[in-house]
């Protein structure tokens, strides 16, 4: 038997040659049985005529073969994932009230504007009443309570200007009796000086007529002194009468009636001044205005609130869209309280496939590529729609980065929650040099062909590109019409003579 080795390949003249190792492809290996079936069938054919020709001339292995195109690639990544929704809905008790009917069941499909559950609007249409009453009350204290004030401001307002006016006439009717007094005691000081005065311009006289009487005792001074004295007399009584003198009495009742002035004036200053302060305590001060204003304000919200709680449980509750009750918290004739849980509703026409990708998968995967998604036998269009940030380790410990594909056309053969088998169109190279997959070897020195030129089989190193599940793109080392076997089941070794058999 002949053996053919490669020229470059003795690194030990002991040392046998390394067969060529071959990647990993189950595409790459039913190709291979495809062939290797097909080389056998080849070979006995050969064989058989070669033993009829009776020639003993040693002839070329007859290899499969293909020859090097133009084409286009397409990298498809294959996975699978669990079918969720992208829109979800959770129901909350807008108020406590009692579930009157129950439309739905866990899992059942509704579509938007669909009655899901109704309530019991007997008590809450009690309360709306009774808060609105009780709004209307507080509207009605508050504006009473308003309009007592501003009365009592304006006797306020009344009461302080009048008082002020009181006390200035007061103040004016004080300066007035003064005067009147300081008149009359002028008056009086001023006619008692001019008496007095004149009384001792008398006593003076009498006196000098005294010591002229006494000198020379004549008709003449006795006549003197008889004048002098009753003009003295006259003197004192006018002194006496002063005290009642009926211009100056005149005034002294002047006084006393403006001191009766006086006395209306205080006594007016001080009712004035009571009702003042009496007004002024009923004045609202600004404090007390916004304590009535926030229990009219809350009178008025809780009638709103309950307006809108009944008007919430007359409308019952409705879906918002399309979609699978996927969780239920509640039974009919169920209480509800404010804010409790009642249900999720997730829609159905908005719908995805979570996805988890390797690190291999992940740098074929970009956002918007096109997808093909399988569920439940009918197949559907997808789109890569979000692709994290970050991986997450599996139960098996591996990390992996995961992904969403959105369904495009989803209908009713959807179903939430089961598997949805993906297949990523990736990456695609148009009018490249494509191959075989089969035809791709692999050793230390990375991905190589075998390329037959004029019947002798050449070893080139070559650079791939995109792969799909039966071919796979060259970006360097062939040329387009190159011959590349496609079967390298048996032992090659370059500079050999092969007859290649195209197919």
């Amino acid at each position: 038997m002949i053996k053919f080795r490669k020229k470059d390949d003795f690194a030990d003249d002991t040392q046998k040659e390394q067969k060529a190792k071959k990647p990993k492809n189950p595409a790459r290996r039913k190709k291979r049985i495809k062939m290797a079936v097909a080389l056998v069938i080849v070979l006995a054919i050969a064989g058989g005529v070669f033993v009829s020709s009776g020639k003993k001339k040693e002839v070329a292995p007859q290899i499969m073969a293909t020859t090097v195109t133009r084409g286009d690639v397409e990298t498809i990544v294959s996975t699978s994932g669990v079918v969720e929704s992208e829109i979800s809905q959770i129901y909350y008790a807008p108020m406590a009230a009692k579930v009157s009917e129950l439309n739905v069941e866990l899992g059942d499909a509704v579509r938007a504007g669909d009655m899901l559950l109704s309530y019991d609007t007997e008590d809450l249409e009690f309360k709306q009443r009774s808060d609105a009453l009780e709004a209307q009350a507080s509207e009605n204290s508050y504006q009473s309570s308003i309009a007592e004030s501003n009365k009592q401001e304006a006797i306020y307002n009344e009461s302080s200007a009048q008082l002020a006016n009181v006390e200035a006439l007061i103040v004016f009717q004080k300066d007035l009796i003064k005067q009147f007094e300081y008149y009359v005691e002028d008056e009086k000081t001023a006619k008692k000086l001019k008496l007095y005065d004149e009384r001792y311009r008398l006593n003076r006289w009498i006196n000098n007529l005294n010591v002229q009487a006494y000198i020379e005792d004549t008709e003449g001074v006795h006549v003197s002194q008889a004048q002098a004295m009753n003009e003295l007399e006259e003197i004192n009584k006018k002194l006496e009468e002063l005290e009642e003198d009926k211009e100056l009495t005149e005034l002294e009742r002047t006084i006393v009636t403006q001191q009766e002035v006086l006395a209306d004036l205080e006594t007016m200053r001080d009712e004035l001044k009571s009702d003042k302060n009496s007004s002024e305590n009923g004045i609202l001060d600004p404090y007390k205005k916004k304590e009535l204003q926030a229990v009219v304000e809350k009178g008025r919200i809780a009638e709103q609130q309950a307006q809108a709680h009944l008007e919430e449980a007359l409308a019952g509750i409705r879906a918002d869209f399309n979609g699978i009750i996927t969780e239920l918290d509640i039974n009919q004739g169920f209480v509800t309280e404010a804010g409790s849980k009642l249900m999720k509703l997730e829609s159905s026409d908005a719908v995805r496939v979570n996805i988890s990708l390797s690190k291999y998968d992940l740098s074929k995967v970009a956002l918007g590529q096109k997808a093909e998604v399988e569920i439940s036998g009918q197949t559907y269009e997808g789109t890569v729609s979000k692709i994290n940030r970050m991986a997450e380790k599996n139960d098996s410990g591996t990390r992996l980065v995961a992904a969403e594909v959105h369904i495009e056309n989803p209908d009713d053969n959807i179903y939430l929650g089961i598997e949805g088998k993906v297949k990523i169109m990736a990456q695609k190279s148009e009018n490249t040099l494509v191959i075989p997959i089969a035809a791709i070897n692999t050793d230390q020195s990375g991905d190589f062909c075998f390329v037959v030129r004029d019947g002798i089989l050449e070893r080139h190193d070559v650079v791939a590109g995109l792969s799909s599940e039966d071919s796979i793109e060259i970006l360097e080392g062939l040329e387009e019409g190159d011959i590349v076997l496609t079967d390298t089941s048996m032992e090659l070794m370059e500079g050999m003579q092969i007859e290649p058999l195209i197919m």
